[in-house]
């Protein structure tokens, strides 16, 4: 009977954690608040290019991600961190395209404070996500 409210508070410390790993660096360089330009959106879908690159977008390959295992707590009425992942423009508030340090990438990486939180095949989901901001430049 313990073991709920364990998980709560194992929820609750992660999220405290996130807070202290990643943001409180972006609020001491003063980076803090500022939202990204966003890129125009693009019509692409996922492929695979001739060079073997694969192109993901948002839509198709990023927002059932998130939708599984991140809007539970990054929702409109829940903005666990100052995050609302319901839609592209709450998404890119985490991301830079094209970078590697993006809040979004280091929070869902191997070795990330959300890392965790992922269902099923973790290391593909944070791969997929990691592409989706470098290689393709968070494509909508």
């Amino acid at each position: 009977m313990k073991q709920p409210s364990f998980e709560i508070a194992s929820r609750a410390s992660r999220a405290g954690l996130f807070a202290i790993l990643i943001l409180a660096p972006l609020v001491v360089s003063g980076c803090g608040g500022s939202s990204p330009t966003s890129p125009s959106p693009t019509t692409t879908t996922s492929s695979t290019s001739n060079t073997g690159v694969t192109t993901y977008t948002y839509t198709t390959d990023v927002r059932p991600i998130l939708t599984a295992d991140c809007t539970r707590c990054h929702n409109t009425s829940q903005h666990e961190a100052g995050y609302d992942f319901t839609s592209y423009a709450g998404v890119l508030r985490a991301v830079t395209p094209g970078n590697a340090q993006s809040i979004l990438v280091r929070a869902t990486g191997s070795r990330g404070v959300m890392y965790p939180e992922f269902s099923g095949d973790r290391a593909a989901k944070s791969q997929v996500i990691y592409d989706w901001v470098v290689t393709s430049n968070a494509a909508q």
